[in-house]
Formats: structure tokens, C-alpha cells, sequence
């Protein structure tokens, strides 16, 4: 579930790259209940908590899970860093679809071939 996933992501990201659409904004869609210094706040601390999230998952796993938990986390936190600098638009979106390219070889890697089982142990069983 997490490869089709991930390859449907990775599918979108491409083609948000090769259409070049407008810029995504902010990450909480709150315009309708806050609005300037507070509705930036709100995804200020929100994009904080995100990347305290990703720090402690990243922490947590090893070898191919760690890469493709990286590479979902880039393409997370990185698009709302459009709203900072409009020139590198292009950019960011290169590198989010880099980055879920890499997590999508990692799942399928993971999917072929899981951690945790030793080839001498299965072949005995």
C-alpha cells in the first residue's frame, strides 16, 4: 500500500513539475477562520511540529526504511518554503520529485526484499 501510494504521489509531483502550476501557499488551509499574523503562526508552529515529527521517524528507522522515510519527509516539508522565495519554485518542486523518486525505489527495494528476514534462516524453514 505505502509503493502504490508513493507511487502515486511521485506520479502528481512529476506532473505538478512538468506543468509548473501556481504557487501551494501555506500548509494549514485556515483562511476562512484566521488571517494574517495569527494564520501565520498557526503554520509556523504546525510546519514546527512537522519537522519534530520527521526528526524523531527519521531517528527511528535504519537502512532502506530510513531513505524512504526521508524521501517522503522532503517532499512534506519542503514545498511550503515556496512562500520564502518565490525564485526557487522550480527548484523545490525538482527536488520533491527527486525525493519521492528515491523513497519509490526504497519501497519497492523494501517490498522485494524486507528487512528483518535472514536468508539463512529462510532457506532452513
Amino acid at each position: 500500500m505505502a509503493v502504490g501510494l508513493t507511487a502515486l504521489v511521485f506520479a502528481l509531483a512529476v506532473r505538478d513539475v512538468l506543468l509548473s502550476s501556481h504557487s501551494r501557499g501555506f500548509l494549514l488551509p485556515l483562511n476562512f477562520l484566521l488571517h494574517a499574523w495569527p494564520l501565520v503562526a498557526a503554520n509556523l508552529v504546525f510546519y514546527g511540529y512537522l519537522c519534530w515529527l520527521a526528526f524523531w521517524l527519521i531517528r527511528g528507522t535504519h537502512g532502506r526504511e530510513r531513505v524512504f522515510i526521508v524521501g517522503w519527509f522532503s517532499a512534506i516539508s519542503l514545498p511550503p518554503l515556496e512562500v520564502l522565495q518565490h525564485g526557487f519554485t522550480r527548484e523545490i518542486r525538482y527536488i520533491c520529485a527527486f525525493g519521492l523518486a528515491v523513497a519509490l525505489l526504497a519501497g519497492v527495494s523494501l517490498l522485494l526484499r524486507p528487512t528483518g528476514i535472514d536468508d539463512s534462516t529462510a532457506q532452513t524453514a
